[in-house]
């Protein structure tokens, strides 16, 4: 084939090419209030209190970085968070109840009053903010402290500003109408954390009261 013919078959290509690419593409409507959208959803995740996570984590302190996988279960007041792989020590887990909070790791447990990110930072020296973490990683701001927060088009957080930290919201995930959190960014200049949430499982949803199911990030 010569040159000219083979140009000239390209560019007749090329239309075709880009209306498959642009059809492949899932373009999210946006909502008539965004304002509107955001307070319901915020009521319903309020109303979330138990779940399943899995996902990776990555944490980048001033001068030193690891990753690791997480497992966090909460059910009411209690979680059990798990960290598999980071600080060279092969697992960490955090569980706390109303009773206090106790870190195990290298087969040694360490029991606190009730601060876990006092005791977090004491036995790793990361200083990482889980009791926000328990209202950012559903997509809300934690309740009782001023915040400032940006929306996307959806009614959902795009950016969240509160507690000296800033949150980037970078991927939702749906589960039967409601969103949920896939990846988010946190940096408070002294610490970078990165979320990337694989699935979520749920016990019960509020309203839409639906029975237990993983839910995958689209």
């Amino acid at each position: 084939m010569s040159l000219s013919r083979l140009l000239v078959w390209l560019s007749s290509l090329l239309p075709m090419l880009l209306l498959v690419a642009c059809s492949g593409q899932q373009v999210r409507p946006t909502v008539k209030d965004p304002v509107q959208a955001w307070r319901h959803q915020q009521q319903t995740l309020l109303g979330l209190t138990s779940w399943d996570l899995r996902g990776r984590i990555a944490i980048q302190t001033e001068h030193d970085g690891f990753n690791a996988n997480f497992f966090w279960r909460q059910w009411d007041e209690n979680y059990h968070i798990q960290l598999s792989g980071p600080f060279g020590i092969g697992a960490l887990t955090l569980a706390g109840d109303s009773n206090g909070v106790a870190l195990r790791s290298r087969g040694k447990t360490v029991f606190h009053r009730g601060d876990a990110e006092a005791l977090f930072f004491q036995q790793t020296g990361v200083q990482l903010p889980i009791k926000s973490l328990r209202y950012w990683v559903r997509g809300i701001p934690q309740q009782g402290v001023k915040a400032k927060v940006v929306l996307d088009s959806q009614g959902r957080l795009k950016e969240l500003q509160q507690s000296g930290w800033r949150i980037n919201y970078k991927r939702y995930t749906r589960y039967r109408g409601l969103m949920l959190p896939a990846k988010l960014f946190l940096d408070n200049r002294r610490l970078k954390v990165r979320l990337v949430i694989d699935r979520w499982v749920l016990a019960s949803l509020p309203v839409l009261q639906q029975q237990n199911n993983g839910v995958r990030p689209a």
